[in-house]
């Protein structure tokens, strides 16, 4: 990939500071997803260069946990991988794992996964998911 589109799309969000570490007490879980009833699977991502979240078997899931920081909530796999979107086309809010500075907030609202940088619930399209609200998906957060 072009390096400026890949500076493109990572100047949209940006967390400032150090990365926060995981609150005590906060588990671990993976993210069952469905539409309209049938289950999709379980997010994971496709690995580099570009870790878009797609589906997969509850084994091969990845397992986040929450982290809290300056009053917002943020989903992480591990240290400076969370779940976020590209901000610029193509594939503009199409989620990923991406860094700690490019790192969404979220919000769990019922059984629905919200993005609070735009404000948008996250939704399919064939395989991959977005945060554009079209198609919006339940999630099932499972401990493991």
């Amino acid at each position: 990939m072009d390096q400026d589109k890949i500076a493109a799309d990572e100047g949209a969000i940006v967390n400032s500071g150090p990365e926060p570490k995981l609150a005590a007490g906060a588990g671990n879980f993976k993210v069952r997803v469905s539409y309209r009833g049938t289950e999709l699977g379980w997010w994971k991502d496709v690995g580099g260069p570009e870790y878009w979240i797609t589906t997969g078997d509850k084994a091969s899931a990845l397992s986040f946990y929450w982290v809290f920081y300056n009053g917002s909530a943020y989903i992480a796999a591990g240290s400076n991988n969370y779940l976020s979107y590209r901000t610029s086309s193509p594939y503009a809010l199409g989620m990923k794992m991406r860094g700690w500075a490019y790192a969404a907030k979220w919000e769990l609202v019922g059984n629905k996964l919200k993005c609070l940088d735009n404000g948008n619930l996250v939704g399919v399209d064939g395989t991959s998911f977005y945060v554009n609200g079209e198609n919006v998906v339940d999630v099932d957060f499972s401990s493991v």
